[in-house]
């Protein structure tokens, strides 16, 4: 690109009153390349979140391999060899009722779950209940005292967070059940002190049931993970035996050895 004169890049006032005809000098076919051949960025495709399902696939993945190397060990053929390296009818019996007990226990575990779930809501219900009640209470103080004694505004938490978390709920809504047995407001009749109070009381109650099955449901989800891990350790144990019974080097096991979800040509690796 041939270099542009300084007077025509500057603007110089005097150059132009000379009549000399500044040019373009490719300035502007520069740009318009630079816009030309300008790639634009890619949009980020945005990955879908991943949801926790009820059920655990892998533990139930490993539940059902176990209990189909305790049905190869059930097998009246391989008993006495099993047996003479400590894998008896009564190991393999206990084994089938564990694996029937951890599917009782993941059947439960989601059971509770559900219950969680519903006694949530029911509890984000009731306390939405109760802290319009509340609120209606606050209405009617403001009504009577907000001209004349704002002070005792205080007493009715006007201003204040009624909610928060559970104590702050708890606390804010028996001070105004304690505080209507004194006082007197607008609209506010002894039927609508007594609903205040049983929507209290519902709302404590939905709280509880939500913790209890809560609680239920990380107490039954560890439990099962203990019986899990135990019933995996005795899976292991029959394929050590069977792995040692009859070993991948004789090509006549392969089949032998799939029954026990053992590789048909290589030794188990634990």
């Amino acid at each position: 690109m041939p270099a542009v004169p300084t007077a025509c890049a500057t603007g110089d006032t005097e150059h132009k009153a000379s009549g000399h005809q500044c040019r373009n000098y490719g300035v502007k076919n520069m740009i318009d390349t630079t816009e030309s051949t300008a790639v634009a960025a890619p949009v980020a495709t945005p990955k879908p979140k991943r949801t926790r399902g009820l059920l655990n696939l892998a533990h139930l993945q490993k539940l059902t391999n176990a209990e189909s190397v305790a049905d190869a060990a059930q097998n009246a053929d391989y008993a006495t060899p099993l047996a003479a390296r400590e894998i008896t009818a009564a190991f393999v019996t206990d084994l089938i009722e564990d694996t029937d007990e951890a599917r009782a226990q993941a059947a439960a575990a989601v059971q509770h779950s559900t219950a969680t779930k519903t006694a949530t809501a029911a509890d984000d219900k009731a306390a939405h209940l109760l802290l319009a009640a509340m609120q209606e209470v606050q209405k009617a103080a403001k009504q009577k005292y907000a001209r004349t004694n704002r002070i005792a505004l205080d007493d009715y938490f006007v201003g204040q967070k009624l909610n928060g978390n559970r104590p702050n709920l708890l606390q804010t809504s028996q001070n105004l059940i304690t505080k209507l047995g004194s006082d007197t407001l607008p609209g506010i009749t002894t039927g609508k002190v007594t609903k205040l109070k049983n929507l209290r009381a519902a709302w404590i109650a939905a709280r509880a049931a939500q913790i209890d099955s809560a609680s239920a449901a990380q107490s039954t989800r560890a439990e099962l993970k203990t019986l899990l891990k135990s019933i995996e350790d005795r899976k292991v144990a029959i394929q050590l035996a069977a792995d040692a019974e009859w070993p991948h080097t004789d090509p006549e096991n392969a089949a032998l050895r799939k029954e026990f979800g053992l590789p048909p040509r290589k030794p188990l690796q634990t």
